[in-house]
C-alpha cells in the first residue's frame, strides 16, 4: 500500500544543513494497517504526513502508494491522486453559514457524486460517527467533540483508502479522545488504512496498533502492538 525507501526530506538547501523532516526512513505499510506515529514535537511526524499526502516533495528517495510512484505523478494526477486519502484536519475547518449534511453534501458536489449517492452517503457517513441527529445543526451549535466527529464523517464520506489525521485528540478532554479514538478504530475495521500522528500517549499504550516512533527524523522504533515509546 505505501512504501518509503530511503527517504529524506531538507527544510535548508544548504548540503552541510542538518535541518531535516526526515532523514533516510524506509517504511512498509500494508493495507488495512492502524498505525501511530509518535515523538515529540519536531520529531519528523507531521513531515512524514505530508509526504505521503504529497503536500511537500522529498529531497531525496523513493515513495510509492498503492503501485503509484509519487515522482511520477502530474499536476493532472494529483487531485485523483488525493481522493484515495479521507484527511482529518482541524485546519480545515467547516464552514459555519452550512448545517453539518450541507458541509458534507458540498464535499460530495465537488467529486461529482450524483444526488441520489450524496443522499444514501451522507447519513450513512454520520451514523458511522453518532452524529445523525446533528445533521441539520449548523458548527457553531455543536461541541468540539463534535465537531470533530463532523470532521471524521466529512474524510470518509468519498469512501478513501487511507484515512489520514495529525493530531485528532489535541485539546480534547480525555473521555472524547477515547470516543475520538474508537471511532478511528471502527473506521480501520471498514478495511481503510488509519495514520495518525499524535502525543496521547495513554491511548496509544493502551490502543496496541502499530506504533511507529520518530526521533531527530529518523525511526527509532517499529513495533506491532506497540505503546509509546519511552525514549524519544
Amino acid at each position: 500500500m505505501i512504501h518509503l525507501e530511503k527517504v529524506c526530506k531538507q527544510y535548508n538547501n544548504n548540503a552541510l544543513s542538518d535541518e531535516f523532516g526526515v532523514k533516510n526512513i524506509t517504511l512498509n505499510i500494508e493495507s488495512g494497517e492502524f498505525v501511530f506515529f509518535v515523538g515529540k514535537s519536531g520529531a519528523g511526524k507531521s513531515t512524514l504526513l505530508k509526504l505521503i499526502l504529497k503536500d511537500i516533495d522529498p529531497t531525496s528517495g523513493d515513495i510509492c502508494v498503492s503501485n503509484l510512484p509519487l515522482n511520477q505523478l502530474g499536476e493532472k494526477q494529483f487531485p485523483y491522486y488525493r481522493r484515495m486519502f479521507g484527511i482529518i484536519s482541524k485546519e480545515i475547518g467547516l464552514l459555519e453559514n452550512k448545517t453539518v449534511y450541507q458541509n458534507l453534501e458540498l464535499v460530495m458536489r465537488v467529486t461529482g457524486q450524483p444526488t441520489k449517492t450524496i443522499k444514501e452517503s451522507i447519513p450513512k457517513a454520520l451514523g458511522l460517527v453518532g452524529m445523525t441527529k446533528k445533521m441539520q445543526s449548523y458548527p457553531l451549535e455543536l461541541s468540539e467533540g463534535e465537531r470533530f466527529k463532523v470532521l471524521m464523517a466529512r474524510a470518509i464520506i468519498n469512501n478513501p483508502l487511507i484515512v489520514v489525521a495529525d493530531e485528532p485528540t489535541a485539546n480534547l478532554d480525555y473521555e472524547t479522545a477515547w470516543d475520538i479514538m474508537n471511532l478511528f478504530n471502527d473506521i480501520n475495521k471498514l478495511g481503510k488504512t488509519v495514520l495518525i500522528a499524535t502525543h496521547a500517549t495513554n491511548i496509544v499504550a493502551a490502543m496496541e496498533k502499530r506504533v511507529i516512533t520518530i526521533k531527530d527524523g529518523r525511526i527509532l522504533s517499529d513495533v506491532t502492538k506497540g505503546k509509546y515509546g519511552r525514549v524519544l
